[in-house]
């Protein structure tokens, strides 16, 4: 039972340390929505959201790496609304804890 207190207090610390990068990465995909989704913010909003995808995951948070893929198809499509929309759920499930 202590080694599982420990991996996840491993975990959170981890987290803690990781949700300064991930907001950042999630102000990439801001700045891409204002930029109307073109260049280059586009290609970085679209490596940002897709980082976002696995890191996301990685920690165990579904709905967040969801929202990311959202995003990343947003950005792929086009679609401004879209990217909003997951960015505002990313914002709330990184900011959650």
């Amino acid at each position: 039972m202590q080694e599982t207190e420990e991996l996840q207090a491993v975990i959170a610390a981890l987290w803690t340390g990781a949700r300064p990068r991930l907001l950042a990465r999630v102000e990439a995909l801001e700045a891409a929505v204002a930029a109307d989704l073109r260049e280059p913010e586009r290609g970085v909003a679209l490596v940002q959201a897709h980082t976002l995808v696995g890191t996301l995951g990685t920690f165990g948070r579904p709905e967040a790496s969801d929202a990311a893929r959202r995003a990343e198809a947003g950005i792929e499509a086009g679609d401004r609304a879209a990217v909003s929309a997951a960015v505002e759920r990313l914002r709330a499930e990184i900011d959650a804890d």
